[in-house]
């Protein structure tokens, strides 16, 4: 009666050392994902921050115009929207569903313009002194601007962006070792391979180039699928909120998708590189120790 062998099969171990690494990189990938999608949200806040000039009740239209000229001139205002008196009566009035003019005699609004800045000047202190120089100007009543709320949002900003820091570099970390080691791993499993070609006279770089490449290969592999997959999620987040497509648009998603790929053929080539070398330089006896 003939003994069956049982027989290692290297497909099951080459596919749970692919699922390990797609599962680090998709990670990872969700990691950068988090990060660009707060970016994107801080400067849509950061897009709505400002302030209000009110102008005088009895404001001639030469001020209106100055003011105007002077708010286009500044390299710290993004955009603005200019409200007549007449305006804000009229759409007041509409919405109480009364005749305010009739009852005041006088209209009792000013004309104002809201101030949008740009995102170098989009933070409480320099609002408070952009507030302050066009209060001073001639013609302006008052300058509407939320300071507290603005430093609230700033602070949030700083702690939101300190934590994705940490974090991107704790899964970067946790991703370099989780791949080290299971390409580590695959490597240790033939390193008596590598001891019998080094005794028939293969030179090191012969012996570590399919090593590298079946690495680099078995990385970019992973890192493709695990794209793939974080594209299908972000397709499917889309299907449920539109709001998803401002803060993760597609083009950001394509390249971290790219990127993951590439991170995954350069770290695994890195990791077969040395964990061969390692080897190279291994004495027979050696190699039951390691």
């Amino acid at each position: 009666m003939k003994k069956r062998v049982r027989r290692i099969s290297t497909l099951g171990s080459r596919a749970t050392s692919l699922v390990s690494i797609g599962l680090v990189l998709l990670l990872l990938g969700m990691g950068f994902l988090v990060g660009i999608s707060a970016d994107n949200l801080r400067r849509q806040v950061q897009g709505n921050v400002g302030f209000v000039v009110v102008m005088e009740r009895e404001c001639p239209l030469q001020c209106v115009e100055a003011m105007k000229k002077r708010l286009h001139a500044d390299p710290a205002v993004d955009r603005y929207s200019f409200t007549s008196a007449e305006a804000i009566l009229e759409e007041e009035a509409e919405n109480l569903g009364e005749d305010i003019l009739a009852m005041t005699e006088a209209n009792p609004y000013s004309s104002e313009f809201e101030v949008r800045l740009r995102d170098l000047w989009a933070n409480s202190d320099s609002v408070e002194a952009l507030a302050s120089r066009y209060a001073e100007g001639y013609g302006v009543d008052d300058v509407v601007c939320e300071n507290e709320t603005l430093k609230g949002v700033d602070a949030a900003l700083r702690r939101v962006a300190i934590v994705l820091g940490i974090l991107a570099l704790v899964l970067l970390i946790v991703s370099i070792g989780l791949i080290n080691n299971t390409v580590s791993l695959s490597v240790y499993g033939r390193r008596f391979t590598i001891h019998a070609m080094k005794l028939v006279g293969a030179t090191p770089g012969f012996i570590r180039r399919p090593f590298v490449l079946a690495a680099a290969e078995g990385g970019l592999l992973a890192g493709a699928v695990s794209g793939g997959l974080l594209l299908a999620m972000r397709w499917y987040a889309g299907t449920f909120d539109a709001s998803v497509e401002s803060l993760l648009p597609w083009s950001a998603c394509v390249i971290v998708a790219a990127g993951m790929a590439l991170t995954g053929a350069a770290i695994c080539a890195l990791t077969g590189y040395f964990a061969s070398r390692r080897y190279l330089r291994a004495s027979y006896d050696e190699m039951f120790m390691k």
